[in-house]
């Protein structure tokens, strides 16, 4: 595992909602950059440091190799970058901001000779990504509240795929289910797509958060959908729209809500983590409606570690 700093100032409205990291391959002359090539570098699980507007912002998880990508739309009037470039995928996480300039003295000590992220004056070198020492990342990480293992638990990592096509032909085979139940489960399994529509009517918020923006919510099951029915796995009710920092903790049962709305926080969170991530544990919540109560008792009994 490595640790890098990738600066997003121009680029992170769209590489932390869609999960990416890019870069073009050469510079405007045709050149290789250590900056550009360093994509060819990272490996799963190699842990990245956002850098955006002045802090790091967001710790990232690589998901996958570099794959060769056109250039995304960024919105730019003009375009600054060639067509031809890197893409790698990423789970981001938000973390209490830090401002790498405010631990110089650390930094000078073992920041790389060549290739360095930040001169010794707390100047931040304008280029993309950059490979920094693990000592220099678990700092990081540390000042963060978090270490390496919490990162690889704290991205919420999809089924191994051969379960999750085991699950999708068990369902395609299901003599019990007609082609459309068969069709909306799948979708549900694979992209949350219908059960995420279906949750969004009774929950158009985060509980915690009060964000309303759907691409960056996850619909999460109360009653999880290993433990659940065909039907249950579809209905609604079933569901929260949850950020994902938040969703992390209800999925662990860290966190769980009582009928009207007020949360519940298990003995087993670090209480760090709700400063941290700023999260009002203490606020009074909407209540739930009569048809999700069961789930959230289920919740409550069998998923929440109180």
């Amino acid at each position: 595992m490595a640790f890098w700093w990738v600066n997003q100032k121009q680029t992170w409205r769209y590489e932390i909602p869609g999960e990416y990291m890019w870069s073009p391959k050469l510079d405007k002359r045709g050149r290789h950059l250590e900056y550009y090539d360093n994509m060819e570098r990272v490996r799963p699980g190699d842990i990245v440091f956002s850098y955006i507007e002045g802090t790091f912002q967001y710790v990232g998880s690589v998901a996958g190799n570099a794959q060769t990508s056109r250039r995304p739309d960024f919105g730019f009037p003009s375009n600054p970058w060639s067509e031809d470039g890197w893409s790698v995928e990423m789970r981001y996480l938000p973390i209490i901001h830090i401002r790498p300039q405010d631990h110089l003295d650390f930094y000078n000590r073992i920041a790389p000779d060549r290739h360095a992220p930040m001169n010794s004056n707390g100047v931040v070198i304008s280029q993309y990504l950059f490979a920094i020492p693990d000592a220099l990342g678990t700092f990081f990480l540390g000042i963060a509240g978090l270490n390496e293992l919490d990162v690889k638990d704290l991205i919420r990592v999809e089924p191994p795929l051969l379960e999750l096509l085991a699950e999708v032909e068990a369902l395609m085979e299901d003599p019990q289910l007609t082609v459309t139940e068969r069709r909306q489960l799948v979708r549900a399994r694979v992209g949350q797509g219908l059960f995420k529509a279906e949750v969004a009517r009774l929950e158009p918020r985060c509980r915690l958060t009060g964000l309303e923006e759907k691409r960056h919510l996850v619909a999460s099951h109360m009653k999880p959908w290993s433990l659940s029915t065909n039907i249950e796995r579809l209905d609604g009710c079933n569901g929260l729209m949850l950020s994902p920092h938040v969703d992390h903790l209800f999925d662990r049962g860290l966190i769980s809500f009582k009928n009207s709305g007020s949360v519940l926080v298990s003995k087993k969170l670090n209480l760090i983590v709700s400063q941290l991530w700023k999260l009002d544990f203490g606020q009074r919540g909407r209540s739930f409606r009569r048809s999700q109560v069961p789930y959230l008792e289920f919740h409550r009994d069998e998923i929440f570690k109180g």
